[in-house]
């Protein structure tokens, strides 16, 4: 009977499952479609791109009307010779329109517009990735605090049935009260692990549920990922350099300060415009009733002195641009470096997975040798308790590094800007910001 209780316990760590990973891929298309966070990410990006839509507006004219009524009383009137005047009284009425068109304004403003689209393109790329990554450590933390659970319950099985064993060969002499209370104590130290274990897998649903939106049910372990992966630290660092979503983002803004360096030069230039109204007036004077106008401006103003605002506005975008450039140089210098710790972490727990798959089998074999050595009264109960022991802490341990190698691959795909939907191929409609450009188009002519 302890054989078979061994064997099946042996069996359980040692267990694959056959099933293929498209369940992680399901989990990460909800999460895709529903998470929170990444369609709040979603809504301020369309908010950037309405801003791109205001800053276009100084390029076309601008179309308002108006009118304007007045009651106009007078009274204490005296003529020339010093005689009393009658009272009068004038009710006037215009009713006008104006268009009026500025004259090249504006364009570094809505060229840095134009660039802080770009910039929550990349922002909104970057929270799709780490709402992704997050998925991806939620759905494996379940996992692998579910294989956790099992390989605690059945340690616990067996320290019980350790300690009734135990109990029957006291009574019989077989061994001392010491062996007895060292299973005892065993089998306290396996319910306190089991009761962990069940925390653990409590807490790490509750998080499943806060990023995935549904609670977990039957999810199948992580075998056979296809993901196209740098295959060397070189592919990985170039990658890193043309896609990482937080260098580019750096990469924006300097560019963006240049453009608004540009724009506070205009605080310098003469600013021109044009406009024509057209007006109906009423009751315009006592001579004349009624008057149609049409009138054409053009104006030029040239700013002569401002208290120092305009040459200060000037330092502060100057200053603004040294800054951007410097943190530029720091975003390219922290990809660089994350990209190979990335990378050696990937290479790292690899190797630590292979390794602990060989700890777990050697302590199968150890446990199963002792066992048998114990039975036949080669061994004594502390023999068998530290060989479990061993085992037990080997498979939490290879449960843990699974899990970490599952997480090393996705983010290399992060670091590498291709932790997307588009890019894991996702069984989804891609979300593609151009799209609500695209829809508005009509309203960047009116």
């Amino acid at each position: 009977m302890k054989k078979i209780i061994l064997l099946s316990f042996i069996l359980f760590l040692s267990f694959i499952s056959n099933s293929y990973s498209e369940d992680l891929f399901k989990t990460l298309t909800s999460t895709y479609l529903d998470n929170k966070e990444l369609n709040s990410q979603r809504e301020k990006t369309k908010a950037v791109d309405e801003t791109l839509i205001q800053s276009y507006s100084i390029f076309k004219p601008s179309i308002s009307g108006s009118y304007t009524q007045n009651d106009i009383l007078n009274e204490g009137q005296r003529a020339p010779d010093g005689s009393s005047l009658s009272d009068s009284n004038f009710q006037t009425e215009k009713k006008s329109i104006k268009i009026e068109q500025k004259i090249l304004q504006g364009i570094p403003k809505s060229l840095a517009a134009k660039t802080d689209v770009n910039i929550a393109r990349q922002e909104l790329k970057a929270v799709e990735q780490n709402v992704l990554l997050k998925a991806v450590d939620a759905y494996a933390s379940i996992l692998a605090a579910e294989k956790k659970l099992k390989i605690t319950e059945d340690n616990l099985n067996l320290s019980d049935k350790q300690v009734e064993l135990d109990k029957s060969r006291y009574e019989r002499g077989a061994i001392k009260l010491s062996d007895l209370a060292q299973s005892e104590s065993s089998l306290a130290g396996a319910q306190a692990k089991f009761i962990r274990a069940q925390n653990d897998l409590l807490v790490n649903e509750q998080n499943f549920i806060n990023i995935v939106g549904y609670k977990p049910d039957e999810l199948n372990k992580i075998n056979n990922l296809n993901l196209k992966l740098p295959q060397n630290i070189d592919e990985a660092l170039k990658l890193a350099s043309e896609n990482n979503p937080d260098l580019l983002i750096a990469e924006l803004k300097l560019k963006k300060s240049d453009y608004l360096l540009k724009d506070a030069l205009e605080v310098f230039a003469p600013k021109a415009s044009v406009s024509f109204e057209v007006s109906e007036n009423s009751d315009v004077s006592s001579t004349i009733n009624e008057r149609d106008q049409s009138q054409f401006e053009a104006k030029v103003e040239i700013p002569i002195y401002s208290g120092g605002k305009n040459y200060s506005f000037y330092n502060e975008k100057r200053a603004l641009k040294t800054s951007s450039e410097l943190d530029f140089q720091d975003a390219k210098n922290t990809t660089k470096k994350n990209a190979t710790n990335i990378w050696s972490e990937y290479q790292l727990k690899k190797s630590e997975l292979a390794l602990a798959n060989s700890q777990v089998k050697a302590a199968e074999i150890a446990y199963e040798g002792i066992v048998q050595e114990y039975e036949s009264g080669a061994r004594d109960t502390l023999d068998v308790l530290s060989s479990r022991s061993l085992l037990l802490e080997a498979s939490l341990n290879l449960a843990d590094v699974e899990k970490e190698e599952i997480l090393s691959r996705f983010k290399l795909l992060q670091v590498t800007g291709n932790l997307t939907a588009s890019y894991l191929g996702l069984e989804a409609k891609i979300n593609n910001p151009e799209d609500y450009l695209k829809k508005n188009w009509i309203r960047h002519i009116f």
